[in-house]
C-alpha cells in the first residue's frame, strides 16, 4: 500500500529571501563578535520568507517495528539521511552547479535488527514509503528538486552485528558505517552527476539531555561568503525553531567560520552557534553570549540562492551532557 501526501508546492516553491544581506555586509560581520548576532527576541522566522518556507519533517510515513527476540542486547542509532542535489563543496569559488531532477527508487536496509521510520522530509506528490513487510528494510520512491528529500530513522540491531546501513537506489548505492557517522561530523556520498546522500547520526542512548538535527539552505553569495537558513528539530523530527546564519572566510581572523542564531517558533532567543567549516564539513559550539551549552557538527553542499533549492546543510546538535 502506498501513502501519498502533497506538500511540495507550498513549502518548496518560495525559497528566495526577502531580506538577503549583501556579500559585503556578511564579510564585515564575519569579523564581528558572534557574527553580529545577539540574544534578543526576533520576529517569528526572523521575518524572512525563505525561512518560513523551509520544509518540516512529517510523520505521515512513520513506522515503528522491533527486533524479534528482543531479549538480545540491542545497539541503536538515530540517523538523518538527505538525498538529492549535493555537488562537492565549492565555497572558495563563485561558480555554480546546475541541478537536475532525479527519481530515487530503492531501499534502506540492515543485515540484522530493525529500522524505524521516524519522519520523512519533503515527501510530496508522487513520493511514497511502501507498507513495511520486513523490519530490516524500508522501500520508498522520492523525487528531488527543487529541494532534497530525506528521512530520520532509528536503527536497532543486536550487539556485535556490523553497524552498516545499506542505501540502495536508482541514483546511488552505498553502505553507511554507522559507528563512523556517529563519531564524526557526518558524511556526503556522491553518486552520478551531482546527486548525493548526506548522513548525520549518533548513538541513540537513553541520555536525558536534548539532541537533534539542524538542516536547511547553505547559500553562497560569492566566493567564500554566504548565509545559512534552517530549521531545528529534535531527534524525533519535531520542530523546535529556526536558524539564521552567515559563513565565509573572515579576513581579520584568517579563518573559514560560521555564526548562527536560533529562535523558537514565537521568536524567543534559543542559542548562538559558532565554528569552522572546511571541505564539506562544519563543526562548532553552541550556547549564549556567556557560556557554551552544546556542540554542533554536520555537512554541507554550497550553492547560490535560487528557487531550485541548491545549497544544503544538515547537522547534529547536542547539549554538553549528551553523547554524540
Amino acid at each position: 500500500m502506498r501513502r501519498i501526501v502533497f506538500l511540495g508546492a507550498l513549502l518548496l516553491g518560495c525559497s528566495a529571501s526577502n531580506n538577503e544581506p549583501t556579500a559585503a555586509s556578511v564579510q564585515h560581520d564575519l569579523d564581528v563578535n558572534f557574527g553580529g548576532y545577539d540574544d534578543k527576541r526576533e520576529s517569528p522566522n526572523f521575518g524572512d520568507d525563505a525561512v518560513a518556507c523551509l520544509p518540516s519533517f512529517d510523520a505521515t510515513f512513520a513506522s515503528n517495528v522491533d527486533i524479534d527476540g528482543s531479549s538480545n542486547a540491542i545497539g541503536a542509532y538515530r540517523v538523518a539521511l538527505l538525498w538529492g542535489h549535493f555537488p562537492g563543496s565549492n565555497d572558495d569559488s563563485d561558480g555554480d552547479t546546475e541541478p537536475n531532477p532525479a527519481v530515487w527508487n530503492g531501499s534502506i536496509k540492515v543485515d540484522s535488527g530493525a529500522i524505524d521510520v521516524v519522519r520523512t522530509l519533503s515527501f510530496d506528490y508522487g513520493d511514497s514509503v511502501d507498507a513495511r513487510t520486513d523490519p530490516k528494510s524500508v522501500t520508498f520512491t522520492s523525487h528531488t528538486m527543487p529541494f532534497v528529500d530525506g528521512m530520520i530513522v532509528r536503527v536497532k540491531m543486536p550487539t556485535g552485528c556490523p553497524a552498516k546501513l545499506h542505501f540502495a537506489t536508482s541514483e546511488l548505492t552505498t553502505d553507511v558505517d554507522l559507528d563512523d557517522v556517529a563519531k564524526g561530523a557526518g558524511k556526503i556520498f556522491h553518486g552520478a552527476g551531482d546527486q548525493g546522500l548526506a548522513v548525520v547520526g549518533w548513538n541513540d542512548t537513553a541520555a536525558t539531555c536534548p539532541s537533534g538535527i539542524a538542516y536547511g539552505r547553505f547559500v553562497k553569495l560569492g566566493a567564500a561568503v554566504g548565509t545559512l537558513r534552517g530549521r531545528l528539530a529534535s531527534g524525533n523530527g519535531d520542530d523546535l525553531g529556526v536558524v539564521h546564519g552567515i559563513w565565509g572566510h573572515a579576513k581579520g581572523r584568517n579563518a573559514d567560520v560560521f555564526f548562527t542564531k536560533s529562535i523558537d517558533p514565537a521568536g524567543n532567543f534559543g542559542n548562538l552557534a559558532l565554528g569552522q567549516y572546511a571541505i564539506g564539513a562544519i563543526t562548532g559550539a553552541q550556547g549564549d553570549t556567556g557560556s557554551q551549552h552544546g556542540k554542533f557538527a554536520g555537512v554541507y553542499s554550497d550553492g547560490y540562492d535560487r528557487p531550485d533549492g541548491r545549497g544544503v546543510f544538515v547537522a547534529k546538535w547536542s547539549s554538553v551532557c549528551s553523547p554524540m
